[in-house]
C-alpha cells in the first residue's frame, strides 16, 4: 500500500521523511523494519541465500541514534534520519 493510500485509510498516521542511500523518502508512521528499508532502496527484497543486505543508520531518535539493522528487526524513526543499505551476492 502505497503512504499516501494508508495516510487516506488512517489521517492520525504521521509522515516522517527519511534518507536511504542518499535518496529522500516519504513513510508513514515512526516506526520502520529492515525489510521496508531494503524494499525503499532496491525496489524489492530477494529470498536468494546468495544476496545478503545490510542495513546501518544514522542521526535516529535519542534511544536509537545509530546503529545496524539485520532481518526482522524494527526501528524508531525521526525526520532526516540516515539509511545506507547494501546488498552484496556472495557467488
Amino acid at each position: 500500500m502505497e503512504i499516501t493510500e494508508q495516510l487516506k485509510d488512517n489521517p492520525t498516521i504521521t509522515t516522517t521523511h527519511i534518507i536511504i542511500n542518499g535518496r529522500l523518502h516519504e513513510v508513514g508512521g515512526e516506526m520502520i523494519t529492515f525489510e521496508q528499508v531494503i524494499i525503499l532502496a532496491f525496489g524489492s527484497i530477494s529470498n536468494d541465500p546468495n544476496i545478503v543486505y545490510t542495513v546501518v543508520y544514522k542521526k535516529g531518535p535519542g534511544g536509537n541514534p545509530e546503529g545496524s539493522m539485520v532481518r526482522g528487526d524494527l526501528v524508531k524513526i525521526q525526520n532526516q534520519m540516515v539509511f545506507n543499505a547494501t546488498l552484496t551476492n556472495k557467488s
